[in-house]
Order: C-alpha cells, then sequence, then structure tokens
C-alpha cells in the first residue's frame, strides 16, 4: 500500500494474563505490516509481567503503572504514541486478518472522513453462542442517514447523537481514528468508572465527528462470564455518571437540544435501579429510582419495576 501510515494500537490490560496472547497474535497476523502496539498493564497482579517480558517484536511497547483504570491507561498510552491513526483494543477480544489493511486503505483513499468503525460479532463465552452486532444494535443504525461512494462503506451524514443514544452501534475495538480527534475533543473521561467510550463518542458527534462504517465483520468480541454487561447498582450508577456527563458536554457545546436524546436511556437505567434496589431489599431507594424514572415520562416499564420490588425477596448475604 502506497504511503502506509503507521497506525498506534493502545492495548489495555489488567489481570488477563491467560487471554493477552491472543489478542496479541491478532496484531501480530494482520496483513497491514506498519503498526506500533503500545499495551498498558494498569497495576495487574497476576502474570501479566511475564508474558510483556516475551514479547519480542520491535513494533511492540510495553508499559507498566498502578491501577488507575481503563479510561486513564488508553490515555496514557496514547500519549507515548506516534501514529498519526489511533486503534484501540482490549485484552480479551481479537481482530480479523485484514481489519487494518481494510479501514486504512478506505482512510486514505477518503481524506475527509476522520474515523471508522465495522461491524462486530459478540461471542458469548459461557454459552458459545455468537450474534452479529450491527444486527443487535439495529435500532441504533437505523437512525442514520448515510451515502456510499463505496461498495465496502457507508458515510453518516446524519443521526450520530440520536443513534449512538438509542443504542450504541460502535465497538470501541473496531475503530481507526485520525490522532487530530483525540487532540481536538480531549482523550477519554477518567472520571467515569464506566462506560467512556460512549461518551467520548458523545462528544465526538457534538464536535461533528466526520465518520464511516462497513457492514463486514472485523472484530470477534469475546464476553466472557462476569464481564457481561450487568445491571447491578455499580453499573448502573456509574451509567448514571456518564449520562451526566454527555449531557455537560452538550451544555458546554451550547448544543442542550441533544439533552433530549439522552432521556430514555435515563429512564431505563432509573427503571433497572428500582429493580436492583428492590433485590437489596432497599424500598425507600427503590422509591426514589422510581419517583426519578417518571421524570422522563409516564411508562408501565416503571410501575411494573416498582411492584416487583415490593414483592421482591431480598437477596440474602453470606456474613
Amino acid at each position: 500500500m502506497p504511503d502506509a501510515p503507521l497506525v498506534s494500537i493502545l492495548l489495555p490490560t489488567y489481570n488477563r494474563a491467560h487471554l493477552l496472547p491472543r489478542a496479541v497474535d491478532s496484531v501480530l497476523g494482520q496483513t497491514y505490516p506498519n503498526w506500533e502496539l503500545l499495551i498498558w498493564n494498569d497495576g495487574s497482579t497476576d502474570e501479566t509481567e511475564a508474558v510483556l517480558h516475551g514479547l519480542n517484536d520491535v513494533r511492540i511497547r510495553c508499559f507498566s503503572d498502578r491501577n488507575r483504570g481503563k479510561a486513564a491507561a488508553v490515555n496514557c498510552a496514547f500519549a507515548r504514541s506516534r501514529g498519526d491513526l489511533i486503534a484501540f483494543l482490549d485484552d480479551d477480544d481479537t481482530w480479523l486478518p485484514d481489519k487494518l489493511k481494510s479501514q486504512i486503505a478506505f482512510l486514505q483513499n477518503d481524506r475527509d472522513v476522520d474515523l471508522i468503525f465495522s461491524n462486530f460479532l459478540n461471542i458469548n463465552k459461557d454459552t458459545d453462542i455468537g450474534a452479529n452486532g450491527f444486527a443487535q444494535s439495529a435500532a441504533g443504525l437505523g437512525r442514520l442517514q448515510t451515502s456510499s461512494d463505496s461498495p465496502d462503506y457507508k458515510r453518516i451524514r446524519k443521526g450520530w447523537l440520536e443513534g449512538i443514544a438509542v443504542d450504541n452501534f460502535i465497538a470501541m475495538d473496531t475503530i481507526i481514528m485520525r490522532r487530530s480527534l483525540i487532540e481536538v475533543v480531549g482523550g477519554f473521561n477518567e472520571k467515569l468508572a464506566c462506560s467512556e467510550d460512549f461518551e467520548l463518542w458523545w462528544r465526538l458527534g457534538l464536535a461533528g465527528v466526520r465518520a464511516a462504517y462497513t457492514d463486514e465483520v472485523l472484530l470477534i468480541r469475546n464476553k466472557y462470564p462476569g464481564s457481561l454487561s450487568g445491571s447491578g447498582i455499580r453499573t448502573l450508577t456509574g451509567t448514571l455518571q456518564m449520562l451526566d456527563a454527555c449531557a455537560e458536554a452538550s451544555k458546554q457545546a451550547n448544543r442542550e437540544e441533544t439533552i433530549r436524546y439522552l432521556r430514555p436511556a435515563y429512564r431505563n437505567v432509573w427503571q433497572n435501579l428500582i429493580a436492583e434496589y428492590g433485590r437489596e431489599g432497599e424500598l425507600s431507594r427503590a422509591f426514589h429510582a422510581f419517583s426519578n424514572s417518571l421524570r422522563y415520562g409516564l411508562r408501565p416499564g416503571s410501575f411494573k419495576a416498582l411492584f416487583g420490588a415490593l414483592i421482591t425477596r431480598p437477596v440474602r448475604r453470606k456474613s
């Protein structure tokens, strides 16, 4: 490929020594050769350091620091990267061999696109059942207005914010973006405990990101028991924090009209908190969550969740 740019791959890892080599192998197996892989060990206490010491490709650089969370790990890796293009990979996921080659070829041909992502396959490792990522997020993708000058890629013209608010169809590990995007809007929000990727996509949308995507599956996303997205209280309150950060970003960008796209997500989180607090026997908090859900419209789901909380036998914790 003429004028093959350097792509910096940012891989944060934490206590995944048994999975990390497979992710690294999927980078080593890429048909596009001009890459650097920056692995950031986020305070692992397992055998991760030994795995890192066993890597001998000159394109791989490894760093270790105390545990500060994924957002900080990615930001630190980005600060040490050198490529004009930036890609991401989780320690439990794998790329298909032509992932970089396909996407970089498109970006080289269309200089007006700043970010590209792809379809992916979700594998539930508990059941070994796979599911098409775009099919699962069809409601969100359906809000996009697109055009195409390429047989394989669609450019997004409108609907980015509304689409991801309905159902986030962007898997972080499918993305390649131009370095300038992060330099303009900033990196991942290190104050967030979860969903830091969504909050960055939101800020990119507010900044008018020029994006495209392909329906081709370029990532295998492995979901292990315990890593599957859950509805626990900690996850849900973290999601509320993320939504608040998105709303604040809209205000800072003088785009307060976009906050309405977040209303269904707010309501769903509060409804799930009703049920979670009910399972914990915290009825006062369940009622508080019910009250907050009503701020986003009367929906049968809120009343159903409250009824369930009232009749649910609290979870008994072992002493």
